[in-house]
């Protein structure tokens, strides 16, 4: 499985409303748009998704440990 598959799935089951936090989080740490980090986070040579988080990355670490399976 891909970074970015694992990333989806973890989303998925996570829901809107953390995924969105997430993205919104590393996107303000980089300066650029939630949409710049879909796109990183969802292309075919993208790293895991804990390589982008920057805020919380323990307890995010934690759920992507147990929702992206």
């Amino acid at each position: 499985m891909t970074n970015a598959q694992t990333t989806s799935r973890f989303f998925t089951n996570v829901g809107k409303t953390v995924e969105n936090e997430i993205i919104t989080n590393i996107a303000n740490h980089y300066g650029v748009s939630n949409d710049d980090i879909y796109e990183e986070v969802y292309d075919s040579e993208a790293e895991s998704l804990l390589d982008y988080v920057t805020v919380n990355r323990p307890a995010v670490s934690l759920m992507f440990s147990k929702f992206s399976k």
